[in-house]
């Protein structure tokens, strides 16, 4: 890969750089400088390209995903804590599981009026009590 800007999705219909995505080897290629540009891509699930991350975001690096999924679950978009809790959170490993497991707990304990409004909390109490 001669540019890692090659690996970030130019469209939401682009199964082009989704394929080199698979393609790649995750654990010799450094994908941390584009992990922004990756979860953007799963701000809207209904994007054809956005369940595929889905399942090739658990393969990366966990010190890339967690602070990534962090981010998430504290952003006042409900859409993206969406897609995160009911599409990337269960692929995701025991260990990068265990990581976010306080953040769920964040929501569903103590969730902002947004996130109860969205039902956010609800769904991140399904996943929760699936996962753990």
């Amino acid at each position: 890969m001669k540019d890692i800007k090659d690996l970030i999705p130019q469209h939401k219909h682009d199964m082009d750089t989704i394929d080199k995505l698979k393609n790649i080897n995750h654990d010799e290629t450094d994908l941390g400088p584009i992990m922004d540009d990756l979860f953007e891509w799963i701000q809207d699930i209904n994007w054809p390209i956005a369940q595929e991350l889905c399942k090739i975001i658990p393969q990366l690096k966990l010190i890339d995903v967690v602070p990534q999924i962090q981010k998430v679950l504290n952003s006042n978009d409900d859409c993206w804590q969406f897609a995160c809790i009911h599409f990337l959170i269960p692929k995701l490993s025991l260990d990068m599981r265990e990581l976010i497991k306080a953040d769920l707990l964040r929501i569903i304990q103590n969730p902002t009026r947004n996130e109860k409004l969205c039902e956010i909390d609800q769904g991140a109490r399904e996943v929760y009590e699936s996962l753990f």
